[in-house]
């Protein structure tokens, strides 16, 4: 750990980790943190989530050469990665928290970037771009949150509103909070696509966010995940999440914030369905039907108008037919190249021979 000179009076930042099953990940996390350079002003609390692997030996090995305070780690049986970041955050005790994934990582300037903003409590969030990077580190891609047009401070208003429905990163390991923002217990438990269910009510109690242009975190991809199967229930998950925001809907001047974030959700129950097995795709199709019946009844009760959200759902039958097969083709293509990397290896082995 890199020691600084404290910016701050106490520490004003914790950083929950909830880890299943990362035991070749857990300790790189722990050390993005550990070695920042305001490493000394953050905790850290990491649940472990019932894991079968190393991840606790691992991350305990962490805790003892760390030697002090900073670290919490605590057990519990498998109960899913929701009910992991409730029990993180109820473990919380200083005025900020941030998320990172037990297989992710801090970027090195992450704690330049973010403690300095935490001393005079002025922003309710921070928020940061997206480095998106393999088992190695290497960096593949990134994710814009944040254009270099709009860093800097911005009061949530409408117009903050929309630009984050309208894009719809809901990732809630990409930002730093004030921990007065959570319910307690915000994360539905049990249910996937999780951030998407929270980060719409904490957006709106925000009062004002600060946005820096810069990639702070890298979040992993595993090799596969871009053509990685969907369970239906992800499907019936963001049908649930879709209604809840279609319940607020009450003809107040929020109904367009609202109907936006239902109409992102419901184009990435789109996207889900085309990646179901076969057997679950009548049944997923079925259930984007029903999530655009309940938008055109939620459209027919409000009082007056709501413009954004009247934006047609389109043909989303075929879109979602026609995803899946892409989807299709692209694993079709992976596995040849798989084959193909077998054969090439084995025929290299036998040439050694």
């Amino acid at each position: 750990m890199t020691t600084a000179s404290n910016p701050t009076q106490i520490r004003p930042l914790t950083v929950v980790i909830p880890a299943y099953n990362v035991g070749g990940y857990i300790a790189e996390a722990l050390n993005s943190v550990l070695s920042q350079r305001w490493a000394d002003v953050i905790d850290i609390v990491v649940v472990d989530d019932g894991s079968s692997d190393s991840t606790y030996a691992e991350a305990l090995a962490v805790v003892e050469r760390n030697r002090g305070d900073q670290i919490r780690l605590i057990r519990q049986p498998n109960r899913g990665v929701s009910e992991a970041r409730n029990v993180g955050l109820a473990a919380v005790r200083t005025p900020y928290v941030a998320f990172l994934d037990g297989d992710d990582i801090y970027m090195p300037n992450f704690s330049d970037a973010i403690v300095p903003m935490l001393a005079r409590h002025e922003w309710d969030m921070l928020e940061y771009n997206i480095a998106i990077i393999d088992d190695q580190g290497k960096m593949l891609d990134e994710i814009e949150l944040v254009p270099p047009e709009r860093a800097g401070g911005h009061t949530v208003d409408k117009a903050t509103l929309m630009h984050f429905a309208g894009r719809f990163h809901t990732f809630v390991w990409t930002r730093v909070y004030k921990t007065a923002l959570f319910d307690p217990k915000p994360f539905p438990t049990g249910r996937h696509y999780e951030d998407a269910a929270v980060m719409p009510s904490v957006y709106l109690r925000a009062h004002n966010v600060y946005q820096v242009a810069d990639r702070l975190i890298g979040y992993r991809r595993r090799y596969g995940s871009i053509t990685q199967q969907a369970p239906l229930r992800d499907v019936r998950d963001l049908l649930l999440t879709g209604d809840e925001a279609l319940a607020r809907c009450n003809g107040s001047e929020r109904d367009e914030y609202w109907l936006t974030v239902f109409y992102k959700l419901f184009h990435r129950a789109c996207h889900v369905s085309a990646r179901v097995d076969g057997s679950s795709f009548d049944d997923a199709l079925s259930i984007v039907k029903q999530m655009a019946s309940h938008h055109q009844g939620t459209l027919r009760r409000l009082p007056r108008p709501a413009d954004a959200g009247r934006e047609p759902l389109g043909r989303f039958e075929w879109s979602v037919r026609l995803d899946r097969g892409v989807y299709f083709a692209k694993r079709l293509a992976k596995k040849i190249l798989r084959r193909e990397l077998d054969r090439r290896q084995r025929a290299t082995v036998l040439a050694k021979r």
